[in-house]
């Protein structure tokens, strides 16, 4: 297999709208009209009220990141492999099925992380549990956890890693930052 139908192939995988799917499937209705329009975990949460659902969600979404890095492993080792990993947060983020309207990439990120090194979520769980806990700002806290985990990443697991987990997070940052700016306009005098 080569690596551009690896990268397809990740892109397609990514590109299912699992909230979007379960909101359709299990409510009859379009997530994209209600909340924040995204068709993430946490517009779901908060549209459907259903945690279990939710979980199912985010779980399923992670699932797509670790198994198109699972997937790639013999066809896109070392470096090569932050194709797959953008190539399937882009299918998440700008999914073809829904007119590129999709969600923000970041339990997508979660489960490339799984694959890469896995001690890396639970790292960026720990500074953004930290920081959200001085800050009270959710959005802050994530983004700048995104960015803190790929120091540790950097210093403990070296540069093939690093490349692959900060070009993922990357682009998942660039997602919220309309959200960053919202968080921290709200909060100026």
């Amino acid at each position: 297999m080569n690596l551009l139908l690896i990268i397809l192939l990740s892109y397609f995988l990514g590109s299912l709208p699992t909230a979007y799917l379960f909101s359709r499937w299990f409510y009859r209705e379009d997530i994209r009209s209600q909340g924040s329009g995204n068709v993430g975990t946490l517009n779901f949460l908060r549209v459907t009220r259903s945690k279990f659902l939710a979980v199912l969600v985010l779980l399923i979404d992670a699932g797509k990141g670790f198994l198109a890095m699972w997937i790639s492993r013999e066809y896109a080792a070392g470096s090569l492999l932050i194709f797959p990993a953008l190539a399937v947060i882009c299918g998440h983020i700008f999914p073809v099925w829904l007119k590129g309207r999709g969600g923000r990439g970041l339990a997508t990120l979660a489960g490339v992380f799984l694959f890469v090194e896995a001690a890396a979520v639970g790292i960026w769980w720990i500074i953004f549990g930290v920081l959200y806990l001085l800050t009270k700002k959710y959005i802050l806290s994530g983004v700048a956890a995104l960015f803190l985990v790929n120091i540790f990443i950097a210093y403990l697991w070296g540069t093939e890693i690093f490349l692959v987990s900060s070009a993922a997070s990357v682009l998942v940052a660039f997602k919220y930052i309309p959200r960053l700016k919202q968080e921290l306009s709200i909060s100026q005098p």
